[in-house]
């Protein structure tokens, strides 16, 4: 579990205030999901899309395009996220790092959580880690909890865009009273046609998509949707079974500034403010900044010109699934073709 770089919308939090709010999405229901190989459990909407991980990851976002802003904290629909994420304490994850790790830092260097706190979940001792800041379309709030048991670490979090937190508010408490933290797996034989997989790994094999402005190869199993993105021309995003997995390409108007080095200058603050490695795509200049938005989550935002046009291209993939996808999407970036 990554620390978390600074992110534009986070680094111009400043302070909590009264603004706008959005309306929220609402629950229809809830169902209990169980993992099999940790034995940890929850419920979540029946309504909201949700993602599992055999043996780590329970997760439900009300959209797809409100689980993308949970990655990059760009303007899009405002949206709440539940998560549940386990995993084996060892040298290097024990549960003070943990926490330490999933807090955000912002650009002043302030510390805006309030915790962690003694409290409970599962019937286990647990800490409890909140944070709340402004955005545009109202405040972010962040609720996470903390446990480790049978050498095993548990981390339930909740986060909500436009100050919609207290509108789930008892949806939340139903689903924290609901938890069975992990624990380690039992040892059992089974037959491999029975063996719980994972989502589906990225094919190997591309396919051509075309975009207004672009034509790219993508995984044959991905799929794409638009997006709302602001101040776009145009925006795709592009996915297989792993939401946390994807390439997505925003196309921008570049006819009041094309300079490559000026966009860079200004977007570099948004990805941790280190400078951009230089690079090509399409045969044209273009630069790159690294960051990791989420925990387990590393992601590049590729930057180019050409003629009026600024493209940006964002990939993002599961940290310990690097080596299958990390390849895969730079093949993909080979193929990028603009017009």
């Amino acid at each position: 579990m990554k620390r978390l770089l600074t992110l534009a919308a986070v680094a111009s939090a400043m302070i909590i205030g009264c603004g706008p709010k959005a309306d929220p999405v609402p629950v229809d229901d809830l169902k209990l999901h169980k993992d099999e190989i940790r034995n940890f459990e929850l419920l979540l909407p029946t309504n909201w899309i949700v993602q599992k991980v055999p043996g780590e990851l329970l997760v439900a976002t009300t959209s797809r395009e409100s689980a993308r802003r949970f990655l990059n904290f760009q303007q899009g629909p405002a949206g709440a996220k539940i998560e549940l994420r386990v995993a084996p304490v060892d040298s290097t994850r024990a549960l003070d790092s943990v926490i330490k790790n999933m807090k955000l830092s912002f650009k002043d260097g302030l510390d805006r959580y309030v915790g962690p706190e003694d409290v409970t979940l599962g019937g286990k001792k647990a800490k409890k880690l909140t944070v709340e800041f402004y955005q545009k379309d109202g405040n972010f709030n962040s609720e996470a909890y903390f446990v480790e048991h049978d050498s095993t670490i548990t981390v339930l979090q909740f986060s909500t865009f436009g100050s919609t937190f207290g509108d789930y508010r008892e949806t939340f408490d139903k689903i924290i009273a609901s938890v069975k933290v992990g624990q380690r797996p039992k040892v059992v034989e089974v037959q491999k046609d029975t063996v719980k997989r994972g989502p589906e790994p990225p094919s190997d094999t591309l396919r051509p998509v075309a975009g207004p402005d672009y034509t790219l190869e993508i995984p044959k199993n991905f799929q794409g949707s638009r997006t709302t993105t602001a101040g776009t021309i145009s925006s795709m995003s592009f996915a297989g079974s792993r939401l946390d997995c994807t390439i997505q390409i925003d196309v921008f108007d570049a006819s009041k500034q094309n300079n490559l080095s000026k966009i860079l200058e200004q977007n570099k603050d948004k990805y941790g403010g280190a400078a951009a490695s230089m690079t090509t795509l399409s045969g044209q200049k273009a630069g790159y900044f690294s960051y990791n938005p989420v925990a387990n989550v590393s992601s590049r935002a590729y930057f180019m010109v050409k003629g009026d046009r600024m493209y940006r291209v964002t990939m993002n993939w599961f940290k310990p699934e690097q080596g299958t996808y990390l390849p895969l999407f730079e093949r993909c970036l080979k193929t990028l073709q603009v017009k």
